[in-house]
């Protein structure tokens, strides 16, 4: 079964009868993928219900642009029937997309009165990913800095049990958020929850402040894991069943689970492969080329007036990869390579 099975199972369970779980933990981590502005208020006093939440948005259009979320409305929909989510509390909901970021983040209070700070993941829009693909060069990112301050303003004195997660980038904020707050938010926090986000840096992975969270982290990746590979992460992972082929591996709604756990599996070989490949080319290349490649990817895909990850089919990568004219050929394959997986279903 995947995450609406688990879902549909337990919705009149209450978390006193079925204790919060690794799956519920997903399922609050993909909320802020759905645009709740002018639903869930932005930092004021005022907090909403899951279920008025979902039957305000009934009428309203929905917003897809995200690429692996196509069930998060129907997730949201039965959730709000349920005893064990209805009457979660959704409030602080901040969405920020210029030239610079792409942002998304919710804060809830579950009926167990636990704390969650959920950050949503990358849409499909360029800036989202050139924001991402910057994670090779730049840190901390314009996300990674605001997620931090999102975390501060977001968390209060009376909250207690914290627990701060987010999928794809979303995972990324939620540790970046941690590691850059106030000591005593830092101290609240009890889990931070990382499902298949990219890493960091050498540097920060080693720095004294990831080392003081570290074993709080629980990642989580699926077998053909590509976006979690990305960069340097915790060592001990999760590797979940999946049953997507490809990027579709990294969409949450084809994660399997059993129970109160998810079922648990292997890392493939071409997983292992990429990461090789991939920190392998990342050690190699100095800040200041890492800088120009990512410069340069992107201002082709400007050049050619592509907005939108939906925009881009396999002839398109091939074109756009053979502007690389300065680049050798192992670094034009092996970006050839991650931008088919990410970009072409």
């Amino acid at each position: 079964m995947n995450i609406i099975d688990y879902i549909k199972k337990n919705k009149d369970k209450t978390f006193n009868e079925l204790p919060f779980n690794e799956i519920d933990n997903l399922i609050y981590a993909l909320l802020p993928y759905i645009d709740f502005t002018n639903i869930v208020p932005a930092f004021k006093s005022k907090k909403v219900t899951l279920k008025e939440v979902a039957l305000k948005l009934r009428g309203k259009k929905k917003d897809f642009r995200g690429m692996f979320i196509g069930n998060t409305f129907k997730m949201l929909e039965i959730m709000k029937d349920s005893r064990r989510y209805q009457d979660t509390l959704l409030y602080n909901y901040m969405k920020v997309v210029n030239s610079d970021m792409q942002f998304g983040a919710i804060t809830m209070k579950l009926p167990d009165y636990s704390i969650y700070v959920a950050f949503a993941g990358t849409d499909t829009s360029i800036i989202g990913w050139e924001e991402d693909f910057k994670m090779t060069y730049l840190y901390p990112g314009a996300s990674q800095k605001y997620a931090s301050i999102y975390l501060n303003k977001a968390i209060g004195l009376l909250d207690k049990k914290v627990r701060v997660g987010g999928h794809s980038k979303g995972g990324n904020l939620a540790i970046c958020a941690v590691m850059n707050s106030h000591f005593w938010i830092r101290k609240k926090v009890k889990k931070i929850n990382n499902f298949d986000g990219p890493g960091f840096l050498k540097k920060e992975i080693e720095s004294k402040v990831y080392q003081k969270i570290e074993p709080r982290i629980k990642m989580y990746v699926p077998k053909e894991s590509i976006i979690g590979m990305l960069f340097y992460n915790t060592l001990d992972y999760v590797v979940i069943k999946s049953k997507g082929l490809s990027i579709l591996q990294h969409d949450a709604f084809n994660w399997q689970c059993k129970n109160t756990e998810f079922i648990r599996d292997s890392q493939s070989k071409r997983s292992k492969a990429l990461q090789q490949k991939l920190t392998k080319k990342l050690e190699e290349l100095s800040l200041d080329e890492r800088t120009l490649l990512v410069n340069n990817l992107f201002n082709i895909f400007k050049n050619n007036n592509i907005k939108d990850t939906k925009e881009i089919k396999v002839k398109e990568i091939f074109k756009l990869i053979k502007e690389f004219k300065k680049l050798d050929k192992e670094t034009q394959n092996l970006l050839t390579e991650l931008l088919i997986i990410i970009f072409v279903k």
